[in-house]
Order: C-alpha cells, then structure tokens, then sequence
C-alpha cells in the first residue's frame, strides 16, 4: 500500500515510517497539513495516517478536506479519549484512531487488516481503443494491457469518473463538478488532464466532442 503519514513530531514521524516501511508499504511522510494535502494530490494514496495536534491546519481540519474528494481510508492518531471526541472524529470522516502513546503493533495490525480488505477491491474494467483498461477503485490502481499506468490523484478521479460514465459525452463543467468540485479549477484546466492522460494512457481513449465535451470510449468488460 502507499500510506501517507502526517506527524509533526519528528522522531514519532521517524518511527512511524520505519516501522510501516519495514511492512513492505510505501510510506510519504508530510509534518504539516498543506505538505500532506499536496502529496495527496500527486500520488495514489492508500491510506493515511495522522494526528489531530499539528501546526498552521489541525488534523480535523486536514480530515475535512480530504473527504472533500476521496474516501481514502483514514486513521487518527489523537490524546483525546472522551466518547464525543471519538463520535466528531468518526463524523469528520476518521475511519478508525489510536490514542496517544499508541502501540506500534495495533498500528500494524490495523494496516494489515485494511490491506486485506482492500485485495478485495472493485475492478472497473473496459475494452477500450488502446487494449484492455483496468482501474481498481479500493487501491487506485491503473493498468493498461496489465501494465501499471503513473497518474497524479486528479488525473486518476477524473480517468475514474469517465470510465464510469463510458461512451457518454461530459462537458468540462460536469468533469468539474464530480472530480473538481472544490477547488478552484476554471473549465479549460480539464483540457490540460485530458491532455496528460492521453499522453499516459493513448490518444484514441479520450474522444473531443466539438462544443460539448469530452467522451471515453470503451466497453465495460468482465
């Protein structure tokens, strides 16, 4: 998996990362929000784990944005330990939480019983012009003909989201709405991600419907 650890304190971000590494796991480790919000955006991420008590954006805060676009799995590590901060937690959108001191093990252990969960993963696959496209939704995975494809967490939501609505015409706002909704993206930007993800994927995936929008081309397929 590919876990994204937010931890400002130094040796515990350390430790974290050691430890998780040392699972087989690829670790990005961020000790503010922003750092973790922009390595969120460039890279498949699995799960994240983080603390609430951080600098310049807390970890509720950093919750909140993240269950703006994604519900990537999502582990608190706080010192709270009364029943109403666990139920705000949960409803900001935690998955799960350790209390501080945490132990490593149950860390772990966490870890592996998510990774389980997510090998059973949705596949969305599709017969499409350039060969065979898979996306494996719980992991974010992209493979073409079985070949990993690299795509930034935007490209990959809006690849999604077209696959989804196969041999549909979407217009640029439409894309925005469901993948972009948040941000301040303009509509021409959506040019740009169609751009890149046919450099990536092919130029024939992607159709340009003059005055209307854009349309995947494929088949779902078993």
């Amino acid at each position: 998996m590919n876990v994204l650890v937010l931890e400002d304190e130094k040796k515990i971000n350390e430790m974290l990362t050691l430890y998780v590494t040392q699972e087989g796991h690829e670790v990005y480790a961020a000790f503010e929000a922003t750092e973790a919000l922009r390595i969120f955006r460039e890279h498949p991420i699995d799960l994240i784990v983080t603390d609430l008590m951080l600098p310049k954006m807390q970890g509720e805060v950093f919750v909140e944005e993240i269950r703006h676009t994604s519900d990537v799995y999502i582990i608190v590590l706080t010192a709270k330990t009364t029943l109403e901060s666990k139920l705000e937690l949960l409803g900001k959108g935690a998955d799960d939480y350790l209390y501080k001191p945490f132990s490593i093990d149950e860390l772990l252990l966490k870890l592996k019983n998510i990774e389980s969960r997510i090998k059973a993963e949705h596949v969305l696959a599709l017969k499409a012009p350039p060969g065979r496209l898979t996306i494996k939704e719980k992991t974010n995975r992209v493979l073409l003909d079985g070949e990993r494809v690299s795509l930034n967490n935007t490209e990959y939501r809006i690849l999604r989201h077209m696959a989804r609505h196969a041999e549909q015409i979407l217009s640029r706002n439409q894309i925005i709405e469901a993948c972009l909704r948040d941000s301040e993206a303009f509509d021409r930007i959506i040019d740009v991600y169609v751009k890149n993800l046919r450099k990536k994927i092919g130029p024939d995936l992607i159709e340009t419907v003059y005055g209307a929008g854009y349309r995947l081309r494929g088949e779902k397929h078993g």
